[in-house]
């Protein structure tokens, strides 16, 4: 019996000697954030705002008939080039039986002609419509508070739907009243010459609002809003520094800040959240950390 009471005495004070042990904070090492940064970076910031469109093509032509009749012969095909004076195709007057062939007005590609030989057309509608695709226009609306911001010859960055490639689009005409909606439509001029572009694409048109001069520009998910103050976080050796930022204007992705920082420095762009002023952190860019 005493010797199992002993057994049971040195198991106790085993016990009480590892939760001393592990307990005790001078064993455990300080709290390390891993975090991500990217380098703080001074010049203009661009303040712009985007509106989306659709575009048409700088001249359509119709192609009328001067009689009712019959169509004899189709000479092209829809979506055909064809230059002022090339042949259409022709007609048969009804009343005098008289053959007609009907010629192109303009420079253009052909467009909405989907008439067949032995069709009747009159007068009164077009036949086919000559698009000059050269230029195109871009055609939007904007409400009252940025009418200021387009004016005749202003450029603004055109990107078309599923495309990357941006082109410069110059304003041609603000309407100084609103249409039916209350908004007020703006035309846009586009060069074209390799037609590359189509009649009827979206166009996301991107024009300037205002510059911040000579402002220190950093990523917009580095700012931490803490009540009525927003901070970053800068990068000194291995610990974070608490700085209070004015933010001058934003965008998406990059903001426009006064504050007190330096060509060069950090500032955190991950696990900023969980940080405080001096805590320790490593930096994890994307390389591997494993050991």
């Amino acid at each position: 019996m005493k010797k199992i009471s002993f057994i049971l005495m040195s198991l106790l004070f085993f016990l009480v000697a590892c939760t001393e042990d592990t307990s005790n904070p001078e064993d455990q090492g300080e709290a390390i954030t891993t975090v991500e940064t990217e380098k703080v970076t001074q010049g203009d910031f661009n303040v712009e705002k985007t509106f989306y469109g659709r575009t048409s093509p700088i001249q359509a032509t119709p192609v009328m008939t001067p009689v009712i009749g019959k169509i004899d012969n189709v000479v092209v095909k829809n979506g055909e080039q064809v230059k002022e004076g090339d042949d259409l195709f022709a007609i048969i007057d009804s009343q005098s039986g008289r053959k007609l062939t009907i010629s192109s007005p303009a420079d253009g590609q052909v467009t909405q002609f989907f008439v067949l030989e032995g069709d009747m057309i009159s007068t009164e509608e077009p036949v086919a419509t000559i698009a000059d695709l050269s230029k195109l226009t871009v055609e939007l609306t904007v409400t009252a508070n940025n009418l200021n911001l387009f004016e005749e010859g202003t450029e603004a960055t055109t990107i078309f739907s599923n495309e990357d490639e941006a082109i410069t689009a110059t304003v041609d005409n603000v309407s100084a009243l609103p249409n039916e909606t209350g908004l007020y439509p703006v035309k846009l001029t586009l060069n074209n010459k390799d037609k590359q572009w189509k009649a009827g694409t979206v166009a996301k048109v991107t024009i300037a609002e205002s510059v911040v001069k000579s402002a220190w520009i950093i990523p917009t998910n580095a700012l931490v809003e803490e009540g009525d103050k927003t901070f970053v976080y800068m990068i000194k050796k291995d610990t974070a520094s608490k700085v209070e930022v004015n933010v001058l204007e934003t965008q998406t992705d990059k903001a426009a800040i006064d504050a007190s920082l330096s060509k060069g420095d950090q500032v955190v762009t991950s696990g900023q959240l969980t940080l405080s002023d001096g805590a320790k952190i490593r930096i994890n860019n994307g390389e591997d950390t494993a050991s």
